[in-house]
């Protein structure tokens, strides 16, 4: 590893670190209001089934796999049936295999 890519990552961590601090810095202990909160807190999930559409679909939704949707669909109404993180990840496999299969 050269001279520049090694002060590149340590610059980065550093600013990383920095804007990850900001945040408690600047509130200093006081609450976010309720709003805020709910904002942040669906952030999360927002970007993530984000990505999740952009990763499945492909771009301009060419790369759509219609076993692949089945799947997630199932562990969708296998997560909202309780079944747990394992329950759905086998049930994502369990039917899109089967599609793949059929299709």
């Amino acid at each position: 590893m050269n001279q520049s890519m090694l002060l590149a990552v340590v610059a980065f961590a550093v600013v990383n670190y920095a804007l990850k601090a900001a945040g408690p810095v600047m509130l200093h202990g006081r609450k976010l209001p309720p709003r805020v909160g709910a904002v942040i807190d669906a952030l999360a999930p927002a970007l993530l089934a984000g990505m999740l559409v952009g990763s499945v679909a492909g771009p301009r939704w060419t790369h759509l796999d219609p076993a692949l949707v089945g799947g997630m669909v199932a562990a969708t109404l296998a997560w909202l049936a309780r079944a747990g993180q394992l329950g759905s990840v086998v049930a994502c496999m369990l039917v899109t295999a089967l599609l793949r299969v059929v299709l």
